[in-house]
């Protein structure tokens, strides 16, 4: 029996479930699965520390998202900070604390979200690079040697969640790529958006996480300036500190936090327009939002900035500049359609985790068989 390592880069119980968080429960119903959660790819900073003392504990509680049959969490302690004096009691750690996978007798799959792996590629029998994001655009990550471990992995596959970020794994040197674009749990919001008590309403939402380096805050600020209350923002927030979620309050935003799923879809259901408000940044042009199912899903259509792997459908998603994003959202508001949810629901149908789901285990059982 083969046994999957998926190697993440946030916990478990992070507040939004990623695309890792997805593959993970999609692999689990064909082989086991250790989950390894977040060795990080950041450079250490002091506002990690918590994180790291929470790493230390002996048994860290695992609360929140239910852990699916045939998945085990580990918590790796490790040195949090990805450099060549730590490299040697890095890899000693993780293998050490990974070693039922290191150990099995069976075929061993490595599915790694990072490319600091330590050299458990070359234990594994087959491995995919799973990118997300272009991680060496984030800030706090030491773009070199982020650029440097994905260069010395050796993947079978290499996985893009955007034409960009396949792009770039090309000129990383990975010679098979694919483009799977993020998708979402179409049946979660569907159900929400055709609930019999469902009551649409007149605000507009963006979900996700609320991060400063990622959101055009001033963007979002001119929408709270003309929408006033009906603007909300949904998710965790990064950097509380930042006065961004100050000004926006004042101008009557109203700054929700995170929802659990089920939450969320409600949250959704009951709004009238979905929001992608990024910058253009060389971070966001890599970004596939998944939201943006999550939106159409729900029933709503969708406002976004410019980004690569957002396309305009004509009646649902709407692209648009800042110049005339405020512009296309209060005309969508105005011009309430009561057929509109159905037919935004029927489009997102197809992208949901369980279609991808089974394409990704029948990728994982091509390479195992192989």
């Amino acid at each position: 029996m083969p046994l999957v390592l998926v190697l993440g880069t946030a916990d478990w119980n992070a507040p939004v479930a990623t695309n890792q968080h997805h593959v993970t429960r999609a692999l689990a119903a064909d082989w086991p699965v250790l989950f390894a959660e977040g060795t990080g790819t950041r450079s250490l900073r002091p506002s990690d520390a918590r994180r790291v003392l929470r790493r230390l504990r002996s048994a860290p509680a695992l609360t929140g998202r239910a852990v699916p049959e045939g998945v085990e969490v580990v918590t790796p302690r490790l040195v949090p900070h990805h450099a060549p004096t730590t490299r040697r009691a890095n890899s000693a750690l993780l293998h050490r604390q990974l070693r039922r996978w290191v150990q099995h007798p069976g075929p061993r799959l490595l599915w790694t979200y990072t490319p600091f792996t330590y050299g458990l590629e070359r234990l594994a029998d087959r491995t995919v690079y799973h990118l997300v994001d272009l991680l060496h655009e984030n800030p706090g990550v030491h773009r070199g040697r982020l650029l440097a471990a994905e260069r010395r992995l050796e993947a079978d596959v290499a996985i893009g969640t955007s034409p960009a970020i396949e792009e770039h794994l090309r000129s990383q040197g990975f010679a098979d790529t694919r483009c799977l674009l993020n998708v979402c749990d179409v049946a979660l919001f569907s159900a929400a958006a055709q609930a019999p008590d469902v009551s649409r309403g007149t605000s507009v939402v963006f979900a996700g996480t609320l991060a400063p380096h990622k959101l055009d805050g001033d963007l979002l600020l001119a929408l709270a300036r003309a929408l006033g209350g009906r603007l909300r923002l949904v998710g965790p927030i990064v950097d509380p500190s930042n006065p961004l979620w100050r000004n926006l309050t004042a101008a009557g935003a109203q700054v929700v936090g995170p929802l659990a799923p089920a939450a969320l879809a409600c949250e959704l259901a009951a709004s009238a327009v979905g929001l992608v408000p990024y910058r253009s940044t060389p971070l966001t042009r890599g970004i596939s939002p998944l939201k943006t199912y999550e939106y159409l899903a729900a029933g709503l259509p969708v406002v976004s900035t410019p980004l690569p792997a957002v396309a305009p459908v004509d009646g649902a998603v709407f692209v648009r500049p800042a110049s005339e994003f405020v512009p296309q959202v209060e005309q969508l508001l105005a011009d309430a359609d009561p057929a509109r949810p159905a037919r935004m629901t029927r489009l997102a149908q197809g992208h949901d985790w369980e279609s991808r789901g089974r394409d990704l285990r029948a990728l994982a059982g091509q390479l195992l068989a192989g």
